[in-house]
């Protein structure tokens, strides 16, 4: 079993650019269910239905930040990849996603960036063995 992975070295691109002020991230699969019951049963069954994912991209606002508004109005799904490590390329989550976009800040805090996603077909998730 190797070592966890440490935050500090995640690596995110979205349209083939590397978000260079992005400091968090994450990534949620779900699956819906679909109930089954027939006549006489006394405990529910389902059924797998369809697979999905979304997720958010937290980064600090600056020059590359602005990849994640360019990301929510670009009108179609963009690509994503997200290395937890940048000192294990081979594991990855990559997809495309269709973007959302928000930005906060104040008079005692740096301004942040957020871009909210929800899959566009197939998540891939590569290594992690």
């Amino acid at each position: 079993m190797g070592a966890p992975f440490h935050g500090k070295n995640g690596l995110i691109y979205v349209s083939g650019t590397e978000i260079t002020g992005a400091n968090a991230w994450n990534v949620a699969i779900t699956q819906d269910s679909v109930e089954t019951p027939q006549f006489g049963d006394s405990w529910k069954k389902r059924t797998v239905g369809m697979g999905d994912w979304s997720g958010s991209i937290t980064a600090w606002q600056h020059d590359d930040a602005k990849l994640l508004a360019d990301a929510a109005t670009a009108g179609a799904s963009v690509a994503l990849l997200i290395y937890p490590s940048k000192n294990s390329l081979t594991d990855y989550y990559s997809g495309n996603g269709i973007f959302g976009f928000s930005s906060d800040g104040g008079v005692d805090a740096a301004v942040g960036t957020t871009g909210d996603f929800v899959g566009d077909d197939t998540l891939t998730i590569a290594g992690f063995s």
